[in-house]
């Protein structure tokens, strides 16, 4: 639920899923940028994020040290890396998705929309 400051006081997610600053119990919306970070990594490794941990009290503590999870490092295309990144920043440094919008990933595949009209993805 949102406060009068704007921030969320409850937990309630999917661990691998799930950003950081959750955990603290004051979180805003950019939380879900975070976890939109986390499915664009699945979708282009076909890997769940920290799929390398074998239980929640792993992945937390992986994730409350800043360690990133396993699978981002399959991925191959810079481009892409760097969007994915960009969505796991720290809450201060992440964008709003208004922000997110405009970045070139999101030119990059209008671009291969115009060009191909199949669904076949070549981001990894």
């Amino acid at each position: 639920l949102v406060g009068k400051n704007h921030c969320a006081h409850t937990i309630l997610g999917t661990p691998e899923f799930m950003a950081p600053d959750l955990y603290d119990e004051d979180y805003t919306e950019l939380v879900d940028i975070y976890s939109f970070g986390m499915c664009v990594l699945e979708l282009v490794t076909v890997e769940i994020p920290y799929s390398e941990c074998d239980n929640v009290d792993k992945i937390y503590k992986k994730m409350s040290s800043g360690v990133r999870p396993a699978a981002l490092n399959k991925v191959k295309d810079p481009e892409v890396k760097a969007f994915i990144e960009k969505c796991l920043a720290q809450p201060r440094a992440r964008p709003f998705a208004a922000e997110l919008l405009k970045d070139p990933f999101f030119d990059e595949i209008a671009d291969d929309d115009d060009e191909n009209d199949d669904c076949s993805c070549s981001y990894q």
